[in-house]
């Protein structure tokens, strides 16, 4: 199955993490107005397969910001208020 969203935030975005500790998965949020995400682990996949993507989710989500705030840098005042 392929399958694509976009996922546009902004100031009303929030991000939040729910962690049970040991008696469920943790749940990663991210709800907007009228949209949310939410990444979770289920057990009909391995543990390894679920944190494998964690780490590649976190290595995206830190160069991402990197990539960002170097656009940021670049682009002039009047632009980026947008």
């Amino acid at each position: 199955m392929t399958a694509a969203m976009g996922f546009y935030a902004d100031a009303s975005t929030s991000v939040r993490l729910s962690d049970y500790d040991a008696e469920r998965p943790p749940i990663l949020s991210l709800d907007g107005a009228g949209h949310s995400l939410l990444i979770s682990a289920f057990d009909s996949v391995p543990i390894a397969d679920h944190l494998a993507f964690a780490r590649d989710l976190a290595t995206a989500a830190a160069d991402y910001v990197t990539a960002l705030e170097r656009y940021a840098a670049a682009t002039p005042e009047t632009a980026k208020a947008g």
